[in-house]
């Protein structure tokens, strides 16, 4: 077998989470489930007792992995760091640039390589390779190489962390740039995929390289579309109500 990030032959391979386990834990109830949503109602509906994976990496990439995924968990379970809060953003100061950029880059890199049925079937096309290679060298690359910018929408939090939206692409392209939206850890994520991101104007909104990460306080299409999410789900009778 064959590792999908160091490219070498494995007699065997992890069963890798697609994302990580500890983006679920608001959404298990008290034996250690979730529910698996979807409005199509072809798709199977069910229980989980943990995150979704599938076999994609070697031990030693795995391990890899695990080092930004744990620093990220750390960022967003740590109450601690600097915050300064005003009518436009939440920014977090002192982060470590390189590892919660990566962690931010294995996300839609994951989620581009992976068959799970749970997850939407997005094609970055020569981006995937290219995002491996950053990857597997370690290399975080510019604040625009494939950035992420983190959304907080006028919505309940307990509502939005109900959710583990997998990345999709939107339908319109921003400024120009393909684009790739999502729900982690109580956010609206935007993945930035794109050829010319340098010439993005507003670089300010994504993670800096002195570790200052925006959070944006929005309204607009985000809520919009986490309206209709939900809506859709208490439709089925698969959301609980937040009120």
């Amino acid at each position: 077998m064959v590792c999908r990030l160091c490219k070498k032959d494995r007699r065997l391979l992890r069963e890798s989470h697609i994302f990580p386990e500890w983006l679920y834990k608001p959404l298990y109830d008290d034996n250690h489930r979730f529910f698996v949503l979807s409005t199509d109602v072809n798709m199977r509906r069910g229980t989980r007792p943990k995150g979704i994976y599938q076999r994609l990496l070697c031990h030693e990439c795995e391990q890899r992995f695990s080092k930004w995924e744990g620093y990220a968990r750390d960022v967003f379970y740590d109450l601690s760091l600097k915050v300064v809060e005003d009518d436009r953003a939440v920014v977090f100061s002192d982060l470590q640039y390189t590892p919660f950029k990566l962690f931010q880059m294995s996300l839609i890199w994951r989620a581009s390589i992976t068959s799970r049925p749970e997850v939407h079937r997005i094609n970055l096309g020569p981006h995937t390779e290219r995002l491996r290679k950053m990857l597997f060298e370690n290399r975080p690359g510019e604040v625009y190489e494939y950035g992420s910018i983190l959304m907080l929408p006028t919505l309940s939090q307990e509502l939005m962390q109900q959710f583990v939206y997998p990345p999709e692409s939107i339908p319109t392209k921003i400024d120009g740039h393909s684009a790739y939206r999502a729900v982690f850890g109580g956010l609206f994520w935007l993945f930035i995929v794109s050829n010319h991101s340098a010439r993005l104007p507003h670089q300010e909104v994504f993670l800096s390289k002195d570790g200052n990460l925006p959070v944006f306080k929005v309204g607009g299409p985000a809520v919009k579309f986490m309206q209709q999410l939900a809506s859709d789900f208490f439709a089925a009778g698969m959301l609980r109500d937040s009120k």
